[in-house]
């Protein structure tokens, strides 16, 4: 049985990693984190509209660099 994949120009694209996202987790001084990930458009977006609901601060960008940890469950932001 033999299974093949099928990559249309528009389906790579969709799912490029080419936007960073940024989570802020508040604190005092040395206490503050910032969390970075590539995620897709889509992604970035679902993600950064749903976390602002709970209080958190997001930041998304277009400066994606070599290194970056893809989105933790990237499958829930499409």
């Amino acid at each position: 049985m033999s299974h093949s994949l099928e990559f249309t120009a528009s389906s790579v694209v969709r799912d490029a990693l080419t936007h960073r996202v940024v989570v802020c987790f508040p604190g005092p001084g040395e206490d503050r984190m910032e969390l970075e990930y590539a995620a897709t458009r889509t992604e970035a977006w679902e993600f950064a509209s749903a976390a602002t609901l709970t209080g958190l601060s997001v930041r998304v960008d277009l400066r994606v660099r070599a290194g970056l940890r893809p989105l933790p469950c990237r499958r829930l932001w499409r």
